[in-house]
Formats: structure tokens, C-alpha cells, sequence
């Protein structure tokens, strides 16, 4: 890809499906697929994946989802920004994604009163930011999510600004949540 095409659409495509890197053999100990760990066997760990229900969820803390009600994922992410790198206006990036979004099915938005593009409160245990609300079917309605690493490099840098730092960044907001 040369850079006027990179700079065209404002990303890199990775490869396509159907195709794989055949530099690098894929290797099968006995030619079936599997979902054991030898590395965990020999250190003495249990080598087969388990679930283990998260500490602030409705299944294992219903009474925090009384006032928590939503399953919240941080890891939103709008590409090319890429963690918290990106954000300066007057390089193409904000200009085309200018607000944090938090993702929510329409119909629990409509049940709480909130409009496609709103600013929302987000709120947890220890904090709470604020996002503009996106609305998607995809999600599940009891499931909201944000996205991650947002600042502000317009906003001043001194205390207690700090360039918007913790105003909509969804790294400081752990997992249950409520939309004020």
C-alpha cells in the first residue's frame, strides 16, 4: 500500500481471508485440534481452559447489578486510532471519529430515555466518564461498551485537566456499570 492510499482511507487492511503466512508451518502434536497448554502441563498448571465468572457481574454480585445493571466492555476501539495515540485534531483521525462513543442496543437506550449521538454519564463502583451514545442491534441490551484510551490533547495539560484525561477514558471504569 503506498501512503496516498493509506492516507485515502486511513487504514491498513491486514490479509485477506482464505490466505495464511506459509513460512511458518502449523504444527498439531498428534494432527487434531485441541485446546490443551503442554507449556501449562510442565509447569505443573492445569493445562485446559476453564471459565471463571468475573467478580462484578449479575451471575456472581447480584447485588451490585441492582444499581449496576449493564455488563461493561472497555475495549472499544475505532481504527486507525490505535490505543491512546491519535487524538490531536488536524491530523485526519479526531476529524473523522471527534467523540468518544459508548455502544448500546436501541431498544435499552429507549427504555432509559437516551438519544442515538447523547452525551451519557457512564458509571461504575469507582467512577464514572461520560461518552456520546451509539446505537448498534449487535449488542446485547444488557451489555454497553466503551471505548477505550480517550484524552484530549486540545484541553489544557496542567492539573487538573490533565488533557481531559479521565473525563471519558474507559480504562478508569472496571466491569459493571449504569447509564445515568
Amino acid at each position: 500500500m503506498t501512503y496516498e492510499e493509506y492516507a485515502n482511507t486511513g487504514y491498513i487492511l491486514g490479509m485477506k481471508r482464505g490466505t495464511r503466512n506459509t513460512k511458518r508451518p502449523v504444527s498439531l502434536r498428534n494432527q487434531q485440534g485441541g485446546l490443551s497448554s503442554s507449556v501449562l502441563e510442565r509447569l505443573g498448571q492445569d493445562p485446559l481452559p476453564f471459565y471463571e465468572e468475573p467478580p462484578e457481574t449479575p451471575v456472581s454480585a447480584p447485588q451490585i447489578a441492582e444499581k449496576y445493571p449493564f455488563i461493561l466492555t472497555t475495549g472499544g476501539r475505532f481504527m486507525p486510532m490505535f490505543h491512546s495515540e491519535h487524538r490531536q485534531i488536524g491530523i485526519g483521525m479526531r476529524e473523522r471519529h471527534p467523540d468518544p462513543l459508548v455502544t448500546i442496543h436501541p431498544e435499552t437506550a429507549k427504555k432509559l430515555g437516551i438519544s442515538d449521538g447523547e452525551w451519557v454519564w457512564i458509571e461504575t463502583l469507582r467512577g464514572r466518564i461520560t461518552q456520546k451514545a451509539h446505537f448498534d442491534a449487535g449488542i446485547l441490551p444488557n451489555v454497553i461498551n466503551c471505548e477505550a484510551s480517550w484524552w484530549f490533547p486540545e484541553k489544557p495539560g496542567a492539573a487538573p485537566s490533565l488533557f481531559g484525561a479521565f473525563e471519558s477514558n474507559a480504562n478508569s471504569l472496571p466491569p459493571t456499570a449504569m447509564i445515568l
